[in-house]
Formats: C-alpha cells, structure tokens, sequence
C-alpha cells in the first residue's frame, strides 16, 4: 500500500530554494570561522585584569558548534521533509537565522571577554 505522498510530484520550488539557503547556511560557518580564527590570532596584548583570551575563544568555539548542530538538524528536518513531499524551505530558512545567531552571540560574547 502506498501513502499519500508517494503520489505527489516533488516540489521543485521548494527543493531549490532549500538547497540556496543549505548552500548560504554552510558560507556563513565558514566565513564565520574564518574571522573568528582571524580575530583571535589577532589579540596581541591581552591584559588579565580586564581581558580574555580563554574566554573569547570558549565564546567563539560554544558559537561554532552550536551553530553545526543547527545546520545539521535543519538539514536533516527539511531532508526529511522533502522526501515527505512538503514545504521545507521554513526548516532551512530557521537554521539559517539560528545559525547566525549563534555566531552573533559568541561574537558578542568574544568582544565581552576582550573588553571591546
């Protein structure tokens, strides 16, 4: 017995623009690693008294892997989606903003270490 969906054309729309916003998501981790790296070797003089360096770098590592588990979870919720032949852009699209949140907030939480 088949279900439902099985009788359903795939929504090509849907399946491109998910892949635009996978592709987008996966720029913006690597980008953001960059600059995260790039910005951390770059902390030459560090006081104790009012700077980091350890707490920057948690902040920045906790934004790093918090936003690759989005990543895969959103790629994961619309993969399954789309083989169930329904909209799965809202799943791709919510990893993406949470994704760059996370980086928002350990960037935030790096400047804060540092005393910026």
């Amino acid at each position: 017995m088949t279900t439902p969906s099985a009788n359903q054309p795939p929504i090509v729309w849907d399946i491109v623009l998910s892949i635009v916003v996978w592709v987008m998501t996966g720029v913006l981790i690597g980008i953001a690693t960059f600059v995260a790296l790039f910005g951390l070797a770059f902390i030459d003089y560090c006081p104790p008294a009012s700077c980091s360096a350890n707490g920057a770098l948690l902040s920045l590592m906790v934004a790093g892997v918090a936003s690759v588990v989005v990543a895969l979870a959103g790629l994961a919720g619309g993969l399954v989606l789309i083989v169930q032949h329904r909209i799965s852009w809202w799943v791709t699209v919510g990893a993406f903003v949470l994704c760059l949140a996370c980086w928002v907030a350990g960037f935030v939480g790096a400047a804060k270490a540092v005393g910026w």
